[in-house]
């Protein structure tokens, strides 16, 4: 049972990379409990960073932390090349890809060789990552079953069905992660963990609903899960992910930079509005995190 923490990405008002920010923020996840650290997800933008950022946010954190699942899904094939040949300088967990994205109808032979490809070049185990909303392929248990052998591992299903993501149960040897933060709960109970947005910003309140169900304590583990969904149900009216930076400096006190454009930072209209509708939740914060 794993919390692994689809790290956002930290930048300056000049669009850099505030790699500082980001070695704080790792530093908090795993002091505060955090398993593992997904590199370069949807949180992170990881689809808007170059092929440079990417590599570069890798050799941020690995000062800190080997416990990285490193994305490098992206539409040039050499660019996904390049960073596997690179990543062989780390000792880390494994590398994922989200499928090809925004060419519709792609044919499940075309997909299956893309993976097949990060098959060949990688030099650590590999994870799926299916998100069906952002890349219009969903990538079925039964096209898993057509080309995966002991190198793929495991998959980040980023799905709002929780039986969506049991489907790949089925697979041998080959552990399932669902990624919606309002199914962090049940994903522990049935699957093998979490990928959870929500752990940037509410890391031991994640990693307490964790100690929790191991301890049997589901009723209380479930309030903690409720509490999220209060939170979610507030800050995406705002924008999800440019709220996640202002979620994490309220709750955790630190400053995380901004998100880039074309997610842009929330205007402070918006801002203000944000904090003042989480502002009655800090307590309960407090009393659960205690």
């Amino acid at each position: 049972m794993e919390i692994i923490t689809p790290i956002l990405t930290p930048f300056k008002n000049n669009g850099d990379i505030d790699k500082e920010a980001l070695k704080t923020h790792v530093n908090n996840l795993i002091t505060k409990g955090i398993d593992l650290i997904f590199l370069n997800g949807s949180t992170g933008l990881g689809p808007a960073l170059s092929k440079d950022e990417k590599l570069s946010t890798l050799k941020t954190i690995y000062d800190i932390t080997g416990k990285i699942i490193f994305q490098v899904g992206g539409l040039n094939i050499n660019d996904v090349i390049e960073l596997l040949k690179a990543s062989k300088e780390f000792d880390i967990v494994g590398v994922a890809s989200y499928s090809p994205f925004y060419f519709p109808r792609i044919p499940e032979k075309m997909l299956i060789k893309y993976f097949k490809t990060i098959e060949e070049y990688s030099p650590h185990p590999i994870y799926i990552y299916n998100y069906p909303l952002a890349t219009g392929y969903d990538i079925s248990a039964k096209t898993l079953e057509k080309f995966m052998d002991s190198k793929f591992v495991g998959i980040k299903d980023t799905n709002q069905d929780l039986s969506h993501s049991l489907e790949y149960k089925s697979l041998k040897n080959f552990k399932v992660y669902n990624g919606s933060d309002s199914l962090i709960y049940y994903s522990l109970l049935s699957l093998d963990g979490s990928v959870t947005a929500a752990s940037n910003y509410l890391p031991e309140i994640v990693v307490k609903m964790k100690n929790l169900i191991q301890n049997g304590k589901l009723n209380e583990a479930l309030e903690l899960q409720k509490l999220i969904i209060s939170i979610l149900e507030i800050s995406r009216k705002y924008g999800q992910l440019s709220s996640n930076y202002i979620l994490v400096r309220e709750f955790q006190g630190y400053n995380v930079g901004i998100p880039r454009g074309p997610i842009f930072p929330l205007e402070d209209e918006d801002v203000k509005a944000l904090i003042q509708e989480i502002n009655p939740l800090k307590d309960k914060i407090r009393k659960f995190s205690s």
